[in-house]
């Protein structure tokens, strides 16, 4: 977990899961209780013709420019 202001800074960012780019980090949602982040929204598919998934960021880590989730692609 990552508390908010750390992440206030990688919307924008590349989301990749396994290796492979998921999408690009849209919002993220934080626990009002803990201040910590609970999930983002990740926006898919082509510049012209995208949509929205959420992603779960417990287990999240950060690299230069991308956040890298333990989630597979497909989920």
């Amino acid at each position: 977990m990552f508390e908010a202001a750390d992440m206030r800074g990688w919307r924008g960012h590349d989301v990749v899961a396994q290796g492979h780019m998921i999408g690009e980090l849209d919002t993220i949602s934080v626990d009002t209780g803990t201040d910590l982040t609970s999930f983002g929204a990740v926006k898919v598919g082509m510049p012209t013709r995208h949509g929205l998934v959420f992603v779960l960021l417990d287990q999240a880590a950060v690299g230069p420019g991308y956040l890298t989730v333990c989630y597979d692609k497909s989920k």
